[in-house]
């Protein structure tokens, strides 16, 4: 998330990327440590595009060529863990995305933000990032008990300076996780950077994927072996996002940019779905070229940072503390 002062983000819209305006305390937290709270879901629905609404005419650009992938992450804009006040009043929330309504929602985080998510197996893998901290937390969903297992790690250390966790299954054993970098520098943070785990828990940096000003709140979906990656761009006036797509041995080009910013992409039955924020509401858009996009109708919520959790039908999303939840 674009480093702006609190107020300035909430107006904007304050869904997207954890804030960088931390207040004092450092936390010890070299051990993490696992909390559990049981929940009550069912899973009944399933995600089908609903296309009945009025569509337009997207903008598409013509494809640009971004830098060559860095061959590291970023090695500044890191810092001790201290707790991140503006985040204290975040929770994240599940639920199930049917057509324009989310269902059977239930708190399932609190002090949490930018959350996402994927199934394996039988088991829910959530990734956020936890206001006492500031730092990416992983938990588990699984018989409807969540557990809290702590911070993860990357390259062995613990450290505030990556938000905007994307969870991605690479293979049956390696977990990807594409977050904003360098969140703490001085000036614009970057690159997006690709992270991979075999527990989710514990993180070795890769490279970057993208390394261009003000892109924040990445979300990926691989399909076979061709990235494709969303980033936001916050405005106050007309956030947007940039699609992107990566050949296998090429480089990622800008195919599309649409409506409204903290995107979330996924794809399911050969069609892309892209969720964003806008001032009006969370947008709902698909595609089967990933390139054309048709707007559908709004989905209707008090929160926004849309997350499909990949392999299910649960969604995440975001809502402030004291707002009352989606109506079924």
């Amino acid at each position: 998330m674009k480093k702006l002062s609190y107020p300035l983000l909430s107006l904007l819209l304050a869904y997207g990327c954890s804030n960088s305006t931390l207040e004092s305390t450092q936390e010890d937290v070299n051990q993490p440590s696992t909390s559990t709270t049981e929940l009550s879901l069912s899973s009944t629905s399933t995600l089908i595009a609903n296309s009945t609404t009025t569509t337009f005419t997207p903008t598409t650009l013509a494809p640009t060529t971004t830098t060559t992938p860095l061959a590291e992450c970023s090695k500044d804009g890191h810092g001790p863990p201290e707790y991140a006040e503006p985040l204290s009043s975040h929770q994240v929330w599940i639920g199930q995305l049917d057509s324009t309504k989310i269902s059977n929602s239930e708190l399932l985080v609190e002090h949490a933000s930018v959350p996402d998510g994927l199934m394996i197996e039988d088991t829910i893998h959530i990734w956020w990032v936890a206001a006492e901290d500031h730092v990416i937390h992983h938990g588990t969903l699984e018989e409807d008990v969540f557990t809290d297992h702590g911070p993860i790690t990357v390259d062995g250390e613990i450290f505030s300076g990556m938000v905007d966790p994307d969870a991605v299954l690479i293979n049956d054993s390696t977990i990807g996780l594409i977050v904003l970098d360098g969140f703490l520098r001085q000036g614009p943070p970057g690159p997006i950077c690709y992270l991979t785990s075999n527990d989710g828990q514990n993180f070795s940096s890769q490279y970057a994927l993208l390394d261009m000003e003000d892109r924040f709140d990445p979300s990926v979906v691989i399909i076979e072996d061709t990235w494709w990656l969303a980033v936001g761009i916050l405005s106050e006036e007309d956030p947007t996002s940039e699609v992107f797509r990566k050949e296998p041995g090429g480089v990622f080009e800008l195919v599309a940019t649409v409506t409204g910013g903290v995107p979330d992409l996924s794809y399911q039955e050969g069609m892309f779905r892209l969720l964003t924020c806008s001032l009006d509401g969370m947008r709902h858009q698909i595609s089967f070229d990933g390139i054309l996009w048709e707007q559908l109708e709004n989905i209707r919520t008090p929160g926004c940072d849309p997350s499909t959790i990949t392999g299910s039908d649960y969604f995440l999303f975001k809502m402030q503390e004291g707002t009352l939840p989606p109506l079924d």
